[in-house]
């Protein structure tokens, strides 16, 4: 019987032109010849057809953007029937292909985000708008200046118009969807994207996210096991909520309450490892510790208690760490790694592990930058990132923000200041963003004002400079 090329399989079996029965998370050739297997959604457009059809008959339904590995025929129209301008097709297939593959660490995350939010997004015409404002967004980073002739400021300017609007609009009307859990998450992201030093208003969408979540319970599906594409996606972006509202340096707005975990005063055991999730990198452990410093720091007033509670948190921190040294971590992820792969997300989940630490020592122990437990954990994190592959998208390098500002932070010599700003423009040429900048610039700021004080060992916390410079930085 003559071989069949797939061509809706997963993308080994296509490009060794194979059948592909299409079975998910991995195919039975690739199961059979333990190949790595991945889905991807291919984005094609497509010509409109005949004049006179509705725009329901010009576009095809979600459904068939959601059937996992098949090529997408993105419509040149939207879903009001109005025709989209080749300026916006070029926006949705850049946030489609590029920015989306900028949030995600591995191929499979990518085709998730994809499966998952570009279907939504076609019939969500608030959540379009914002995709196509993050891409603007995107470009306008990258240095484009024009699409077709207009000026991507203009179109930024539109998008945010006409979808904040509409947005406005859908909240007000008392609906609930998990559209508008992404559409808040989005504009914040086209916010950081575009931002500038002193900007807040990224903030006010982490706040109206936070709003959403505690008074509807549609939005705890996301932290379900469901495994359609929509809520895949949506538990992806959620994680990412989750860390853009935890990771240091985001100073509270006025009258903002600090984020809290449920049961936060509480002793917790260190047992077996969560895993490393495979949206953020490393594992969402962490994530408790960091906000477990800040609730520490700004919220234990009592000097006995505070010592007596850090001291706790940096033996948890020391036996989580001590556990994922004997014994590997899993990585949850629903595909299946090659070695080189998985051990990128464990140099990853173990960077983000001292750079916890580092936060731990200097919140709650007033250590400096100099001080020998601080070198030790940046000296780990300098040969772990040295491993690492650096650059690319769809890949573990894209989470490394934090861990970068953080080796930045506590670094007070002139080669160790050369060491991350050379990993910093290597995470800027991969993400595309503007804020990747401002981390930079706050840095050098935060140098020069230490240069200024004499502070030769790193006396000076880091947050504290920030604050006195009126940065608000973003890690994601």
């Amino acid at each position: 019987m003559p071989v069949r090329r797939s061509r809706l399989g997963c993308e080994e079996c296509r490009r060794r032109r194979r059948k592909c029965d299409e079975g998910q998370p991995i195919c039975g050739p690739c199961s059979s010849f333990r190949r790595q297997c991945d889905y991807t959604l291919k984005v094609v457009w497509g010509s409109l057809r005949s004049s006179g059809s509705s725009s329901s008959s010009s576009r095809p339904p979600a459904a068939e953007l959601e059937r996992g590995p098949h090529t997408a025929i993105l419509p040149r129209s939207l879903p009001n029937g109005i025709s989209l301008p080749s300026r916006y097709q070029r926006l949705l297939s850049y946030f489609t292909d590029d920015i989306l593959a900028s949030l995600s660490v591995h191929p499979s995350i990518h085709a998730d985000l994809r499966r998952g939010l570009v279907p939504v997004a076609l019939e969500s015409p608030h959540l379009l708008s914002a995709c196509l404002a993050l891409a603007a967004a995107g470009f306008q980073s990258r240095g484009i200046r024009a699409i077709d002739g207009t000026e991507v400021t203009r179109i930024l300017d539109h998008l945010q118009s006409s979808g904040l609007s509409l947005l406005r609009s859908t909240l007000g009307s008392g609906q609930s969807s998990t559209a508008l859990l992404a559409t808040c998450l989005i504009w914040c992201l086209a916010d950081v994207f575009a931002s500038r030093q002193g900007t807040t208003s990224w903030r006010v969408h982490l706040k109206g996210i936070k709003a959403l979540i505690s008074t509807n319970a549609t939005y705890r599906r996301f932290q379900s096991d469901d495994a359609q594409s929509e809520v895949t996606a949506m538990r992806h972006l959620y994680q990412l909520y989750l860390a853009l509202e935890t990771l240091p340096y985001v100073p509270a707005l006025e009258g903002e309450e600090q984020f809290s975990r449920d049961g936060g005063d509480e002793e917790q055991q260190v047992g077996d490892s969560p895993g490393i999730d495979g949206f953020l990198g490393y594992s969402e452990e962490l994530l408790h510790v960091l906000r477990d410093i800040d609730r520490i720091a700004t919220r234990c007033s009592d000097r006995g208690e505070a010592e007596e509670a850090a001291a706790d948190l940096l033996l948890k921190l020391e036996q989580m760490i001590a556990r994922d040294e004997e014994t590997a971590p899993h990585i949850v992820i629903g595909t299946t790694l090659s070695p080189e792969q998985a051990n990128e997300f464990l140099l990853c989940h173990k960077i983000f592990q001292q750079a916890t630490l580092v936060h731990l020592y200097r919140r709650l122990y007033k250590l400096s930058s100099s001080s020998a437990p601080i070198r030790q954990a940046v000296d780990r994190m300098e040969g772990m990132i040295s491993e690492m592959t650096q650059d690319q998208s769809c890949h573990t390098w894209v989470a490394m923000a934090m861990p970068l500002f953080t080796m930045g932070c506590e670094a007070f010599r002139h080669e160790q200041q050369g060491f991350v700003l050379d990993k910093i423009a290597k995470f800027e040429a991969c993400l595309g963003s503007l804020h990747v900048g401002i981390m930079r610039k706050a840095l050098e700021d935060m140098w020069r004002i230490r240069r200024a004080m004499d502070d030769v060992n790193g006396r000076c916390c880091a947050s504290e400079l920030l604050e006195k410079l009126e940065y608000n930085i973003i890690l994601f």
